[in-house]
């Protein structure tokens, strides 16, 4: 992350892909605390994880440079849309090695906004779907407490305001037992269409 405001692209709805490796659900269907967020039938399974985008030239972070043993081995997403009474929201669990640490042991601060500044975007691409790709203009993290590796963690996200082409967002990573251990909120802006600002 630089220190500008340059704007990037946030992950925007695509259509479907593949379903999720069987492999990926079982590895979280074998951590309990994941296995019984992922019974919550309001979310339903999210392809785009580890999906690359525009052929082959997007999304490539996730899918294949962090796509290791040692450095994020899976992820999974789950999505429910708002309703009358409740807001959106996108669940995405993250499991680490041991190969993207600053400490050893510790996940880097910089790994941890990233998987806040994507899983945010992707809740603007699962609500807000458009044409046009989203950008993040503004992402403000605070740090509760270090991330420990390996382990898993669930970072969540929704958007808290919508105004014209600016999209407000905010988002927690969380571990197992509910601890906050990151917060963030941001600022995004919807394209005119095909990724133009």
């Amino acid at each position: 992350m630089s220190g500008r405001d340059e704007p990037r692209p946030a992950e925007a709805a695509e259509p479907e892909a593949s379903p999720t490796p069987q492999a990926t659900l079982d590895h979280f269907h074998s951590i309990s605390w994941v296995a019984s967020r992922l019974s919550d039938q309001a979310f339903r399974p999210v392809h785009l994880s580890r999906t690359l985008t525009h052929a082959g030239k997007g999304h490539t972070l996730m899918a294949s440079t962090w796509n290791t043993p040692t450095t994020l081995s899976h992820i999974l997403s789950t999505y429910r849309a708002p309703t009358s009474d409740q807001r959106g929201e996108i669940r995405r669990f993250y499991t680490f090695g041991g190969g993207l640490n600053a400490h050893p042991n510790l996940l880097h601060g910089g790994v941890i906004a990233t998987i806040l500044d994507s899983t945010m975007g992707n809740v603007i691409g699962q609500e807000l779907p458009a044409d046009a790709a989203t950008f993040t203009v503004k992402l403000t993290v605070e740090y509760k407490r270090p991330v420990t590796t390996p382990g898993t963690v669930m970072a969540r996200a929704w958007i808290v305001s919508v105004q014209q082409r600016k999209v407000w967002v905010e988002g927690v990573v969380e571990d197992g037992k509910g601890n906050v251990h990151a917060r963030a909120e941001g600022l995004w802006l919807r394209g005119k269409g095909k990724g133009k600002l």
